[in-house]
Order: structure tokens, then sequence, then C-alpha cells
């Protein structure tokens, strides 16, 4: 992690030097996804469970949760956090589903020494939500824990599609922090009032910089946070994208 900040800021000196016209979190849109369907791993009334894998930064392992009901459907991506996988928050992702949303979680990189390919990955699975069939593609939301909370912050200013944000337990390193000053999106900040992963300082150093005075909600948890925290932020992505 302190190689991620320290590389955190030389891009957000990066991005400075190049001004409004510079993202050091471009990619090639052009590039196809190439996305395999592997098949249904859970199968239920109302969703279905696909693993599926896509074309980011470098190949992205994920769960795509389908809802069974017919129509076009909002959509949320979902980031775990540091040392995790796709299976992280499969739970939260699954319910929103069971609501009538696309979701999907994704497996990042936990050797990344830059945001860069964490961030990717992440535009890259919104390109693949947006373009499917039974998306709304002006419907689309992020929810993200710990590191992917961090991630989540920097998409927040950088990710125009993305109209709600849930950034849960994030700290306020240099690259979040100076990309979600750029937010348009709605956010919605949650946070353990005993994380003992992410100072106290620190948390409220991510929130402080956000815009707009975004809805902020405190626990009584630690890092690890609690099934009403998930259960919040699924009422309120509902909220939101309906």
């Amino acid at each position: 992690m302190r190689s991620l900040c320290w590389c955190s800021a030389a891009l957000v000196l990066l991005a400075g030097c190049g001004g409004s016209r510079h993202d050091p979190f471009a990619y090639d849109r052009s590039r196809s996804l190439a996305i395999r369907d592997f098949g249904i791993a859970l199968s239920g009334s109302k969703i279905a469970v696909h693993v599926v894998a896509y074309s980011g930064a470098r190949r992205v392992n994920a769960f795509l949760i389908v809802p069974r009901a017919s129509g076009r459907h909002p959509a949320v991506l979902f980031l775990h956090g540091s040392g995790g996988n796709r299976e992280d928050l499969l739970l939260p992702a699954a319910e929103l589903a069971s609501r009538g949303f696309v979701t999907m979680t994704i497996s990042q990189p936990n050797d990344a020494k830059t945001f860069r390919p964490l961030v990717v990955n992440a535009r890259r699975a919104v390109d693949l939500l947006a373009a499917r069939k039974d998306v709304d593609a002006r419907e689309l939301g992020l929810v993200g824990f710990s590191l992917g909370a961090q991630t989540a912050a920097i998409l927040a200013g950088d990710e125009p599609r993305l109209r709600a944000i849930g950034i849960i337990a994030g700290r306020g390193a240099p690259a979040p922090t100076f990309w979600v000053r750029k937010s348009h999106a709605q956010l919605f900040f949650q946070a353990g009032t005993n994380d003992e992963v992410v100072p106290h300082a620190q948390l409220l150093a991510l929130i402080r910089a956000a815009p707009d005075h975004p809805l902020v909600r405190w626990y009584s948890t630690g890092h690890g946070m609690s099934r009403r925290t998930f259960d919040d932020q699924i009422a309120w992505q509902m909220a939101q994208l309906r």
C-alpha cells in the first residue's frame, strides 16, 4: 500500500501538469472486451450468477449477476478491498440483483503499484455493463470497499457515466482525494468509528474532499463494517438509480 500511495501521488502531479485534458487513467475504448461467459455458477428464482472474464488492464475474472425479470435494468459494479477478490462482495451484489439490478463483482490485482490498472479494470467493467441490452446505460452505479473505495473515489471524478457511487471505509490518499473533488455523481460515504486499518483522520480526509455535501453515515464498527452497512448501501443505490 505504501508504494501505491507514492505512485498515486506521482499520478496526481502528472494530472496537474497535463491540465484538465490529460487523463492518466485513459485507455483504448475501441479494444475488444473479449468477454467470455463460462456458465452459470448459481441459479435461483430471481437471479443467475454467471462466471465471466473480460479484457481490462489485464485479464479480469468476474461474477455477473443478472435478474430473471425482463427489460432494461440499472447496473452497479462492486469493488473489493486489498487482498480480496470477486467473491468478497458477492452477497450484497446478489441482494441488489434480486431487487432488479444487473450487478458485477470483479477480481482486482493485489500486486498493483499504482491505481491505474485498478481504475482501468473498473472502467472496462462499466463498458461491459453499459453495452448490455438488459442494462439502462443512463443508470449506472458503483460500490467500493477499502482499496476499492479509493478506486471508486478516483472514478467519481474520472468516469462521468456513473450516477451513484458508494465509498465504504476509504482512505484519503493523494489520488482519491484529488479526483473525488471533480465528482458530479451522487456520493454516499460510509465509515466505521472503530476502524483499525484506516485512521479516522484519513477517513475524514476523503469525505471532506468531496463536493456538494455528500451523504455521510458513521457506524460503530471496525474496518470490516457490518451487514447494516451494506443493507443501507443497497437501499441508497436503489433510491438513486430508480
